[in-house]
């Protein structure tokens, strides 16, 4: 998405550039105490105007929106989508390319009609786009890179994989192999058979427990990273200043 003629005109006539440098430095100020790493960037950019500092620019801005036949309680949402629009490029240099861009299919519908209304009116054009600080990202996918990143994680899971999968056929049972990879507790026998079989259910079942532990812990020192690199960033742009 981006800007069309009657959007440029808004902004221009709301003499957006006079703000331009401030709000950008308050949006990073934001980011640096706030980002996470696959957060929408508008609801930043929307508490960003609501401070003080561009109380007279909001008040123009919005003004403007109404006058082009926007509903008043949609002009604050109308005026964060063409501020967004007219600095998704400078964030997107400042946080080094950490500005994902996505079309938004998940949208309201109210969202929808505000879009398609302003597509009609020439503030914007294009399909409606979400910007994740970072980029998005999914648990699954991260386990997968984790695995692929750490190769010796994988070597536990077989091997205990395995285990549960000999203690079940010993024990004739998935489920008693279950019971005892879970909660360690013993089946009666004095068989061979059935002392290996409880054997092998418990080891596959701590060779798993710790595995998976340890992946749990990985993921928040990933997802914690992550952050702290969007953060910084934002702190090293606030530094040139």
């Amino acid at each position: 998405m981006s800007l069309d003629i009657k959007g440029k005109e808004i902004l221009k006539e709301a003499q957006f550039n006079k703000f331009r440098e401030a709000f950008i430095e308050s949006l990073m100020e934001k980011i640096s105490m706030e980002g996470r790493y696959g957060a929408d960037i508008r609801p930043l950019i929307e508490d960003t105007l609501k401070e003080e500092a561009f109380v007279d620019f909001i008040n123009k801005i919005t003004e403007l929106i109404e006058k082009s036949k926007i509903e008043k309680d949609d002009c604050s949402k109308t005026a964060g989508v063409l501020i967004e629009e007219e600095i998704a490029d400078d964030i997107k240099e400042i946080l080094h390319g950490q500005l994902d861009e996505e079309e938004d299919s998940n949208t309201s519908k109210e969202d929808q009609r505000l879009h398609l209304k302003g597509e009609r009116l020439k503030f914007w054009k294009g399909p409606r786009l979400k910007r994740l600080l970072g980029g998005k990202h999914t648990r699954l996918g991260d386990i997968s890179r984790l695995f692929k990143d750490h190769p010796i994680l994988g070597y536990p899971v077989i091997l205990g994989a395995m285990f549960l999968i000999i203690s079940a056929v010993l024990f004739n049972s998935v489920y008693k192999a279950l019971v005892v990879g879970l909660t360690l507790t013993i089946f009666p026998g004095e068989t061979l058979k059935l002392m290996v079989a409880n054997i092998l259910g418990g080891l596959g079942g701590i060779l798993l427990f710790f595995t998976s532990v340890t992946i749990v812990l990985e993921y928040i020192l990933i997802a914690e990273r992550r952050n702290t690199h969007i953060q910084e960033l934002a702190r090293e742009y606030l530094k040139r200043k």
